[in-house]
């Protein structure tokens, strides 16, 4: 493995694990500062504060723009920013409530709860598991092992369990990068809907 292919490999483990993280961040924010403002649109405090929530989207999907073309060379065309007017703020915040692109950033961003989920699961099967597999003959030693449905507790099967693990590498690599693919097509495709 070539240093090129090693570090390219950190940097999809890295991006999968962002995934989940920034999903986890959007879908918990959105979640409970929307039901927050709703309540609170009673007593007439939740209007400005759920057009504040919704302002957020702007710098998020530029984030998520951002992220897709450092880790995946994914180019998207970055949304403008829209222009502050001397309106009141009344006016200010009927206009963020009541842009659909708002409420469509919202949905594909908490959507991304879901795909960062699937990303950990990957990750954790794609570039964890296969390094504790090919370390298996220095640990079956000291712990019970079970591998595939058997146990492993002979040099010959460590062994054949390692070699298992070191072709698990070289076919994981080829499936993380798709995936790292996937989900940066995921976010063009979250652009190309806010755009509408």
């Amino acid at each position: 493995m070539t240093k090129e292919s090693a570090r390219k490999r950190l940097q999809d483990f890295y991006f999968l694990l962002f995934t989940f993280g920034s999903g986890l961040f959007y879908f918990c924010f959105y979640l409970v500062s929307i039901t927050f403002a709703l309540g609170m649109t009673v007593i007439f405090v939740g209007i400005p504060l759920l057009a504040c929530v919704l302002r957020t989207t702007h710098t998020f999907v530029q984030y998520e723009r951002i992220q897709t073309k450092v880790y995946t060379d994914i180019s998207i065309e970055p949304i403008l920013t829209r222009t502050n007017s001397g309106r009141d703020k009344w006016m200010k915040a009927r206009e963020a409530i009541l842009n659909s692109s708002n409420w469509r950033a919202v949905f594909w961003l908490m959507q991304k709860f879901f795909i960062g989920v699937i990303s950990l699961i990957c990750a954790v099967i794609l570039y964890i598991a296969p390094l504790v597999i090919i370390v298996t003959p220095i640990l079956f030693q000291h712990l019970d092992i079970y591998l595939w449905g058997f146990a492993v507790d002979s040099w010959e099967k460590a062994i054949c369990v390692m070699l298992a693990g070191c072709i698990l590498v070289w076919i994981n690599t080829r499936i993380g990068n798709s995936l790292v693919q996937i989900v940066g097509m995921y976010t063009h495709s979250m652009f190309k809907a806010i755009k509408r």
